[in-house]
């Protein structure tokens, strides 16, 4: 019992450590608030840069998983910097294991740190898709301002560009910085490549291959826009409809994964201590091991089932 204590006691200091750092960034953060304002825009980002978070984003930034992480947060649009979101998963983990071993115990310690993972990455993933999705109801809208644009006479940069300024994000962002990597030197075709890499839909796929081929050998790009445009928004509105007959079964599943946590603890409060000597036993620890990989086979054949693409 000395070294649970002692990890225990780790684990506390560790997040202890964390939370600490966190509330000394913001009090540091809130003083240089408004001295910011009185600065230069080369100041301001001098001082943002040599901040601790700003370094610690460096650092991770330059590990080749910090540099994937760093992509997935930026396509999922979540406004969350590298270094928080990694501080918060190791803290967060920390944490749920310095919990859960002690109240039910430590195997499951190491099932809610792995649990407190997936549910951060699982965050990321949604954010990603619904950026997606939005980004995809938007392109009936993109399609009709891009022929506007060529049917007036101006070429596709310059029609990328303004759509950029019409439309609302995410598609306004993604937009921006198509017409901004073409300002910089890029190709059209570059520029079309990178977007369908942020953003991978077969409606996009469609949309970009008509522009490039347009580019290319020339032809009527206003008509072909504008069928598009309606070809577009009749799968927009076969997708909402598809979408809300099966949230229904993804709320369920999540729903029981939930519950099925809760159980745990609930079944430890009637009987204290029941988790703990089922975890002594290799006949306890096969049963929760046989019901983990159970129930984590039905959520990714229930997620298979529901995943679509129209």
């Amino acid at each position: 019992m000395t070294w649970q204590f002692a990890a225990i006691l780790g684990g506390l200091a560790v997040v202890l450590a964390l939370v600490l750092w966190a509330l000394w960034e913001f009090a540091v953060s809130a003083e240089q608030r408004r001295l910011i304002a009185s600065r230069s825009a080369l100041a301001e980002a001098e001082y943002r840069a040599s901040t601790p978070s700003a370094r610690l984003d460096a650092a991770i930034h330059r590990t080749q998983w910090g540099a994937r992480l760093h992509r997935r947060i930026t396509r999922s649009g979540a406004e969350i910097r590298l270094s928080t979101f990694v501080v918060g998963l190791t803290g967060g983990s920390l944490l749920a294991v310095v919990v859960v071993w002690q109240v039910l115990a430590p195997f499951f310690g190491l099932l809610a740190a792995a649990g407190v993972a997936f549910l951060f990455f699982s965050y990321l993933n949604r954010a990603q898709a619904k950026r997606r999705e939005e980004f995809t109801a938007q392109l009936p809208d993109l399609a009709r301002v891009l022929g506007n644009a060529t049917s007036a006479g101006l070429a596709l940069p310059t029609a990328v560009a303004m759509a950029a300024e019409e439309l609302d994000g995410p598609a306004g962002e993604e937009l921006g910085r198509m017409a901004e990597q073409m300002k910089l030197g890029a190709s059209f075709e570059e520029s079309v490549q990178d977007l369908r890499e942020r953003m991978p839909s077969r409606e996009l796929g469609v949309l970009l291959s008509t522009l490039v081929v347009s580019s290319r050998s020339g032809g009527s790009l206003v008509t072909a826009l504008r069928n598009i445009s309606t070809t577009l928004e009749n799968r927009k509105e076969t997708r909402r409809e598809v979408q809300t007959i099966l949230s229904e079964t993804t709320s369920t599943v999540w729903a029981l994964g939930f519950m099925s946590v809760g159980a745990l603890f609930l079944i430890n409060a009637i009987e204290p201590g029941i988790m703990r000597a089922m975890t002594t036993s290799a006949a306890g620890i096969a049963v929760l091991l046989v019901v983990a990989a159970l129930f984590t086979v039905g959520f990714t054949l229930v997620s298979r089932i529901t995943k679509f693409d129209l």
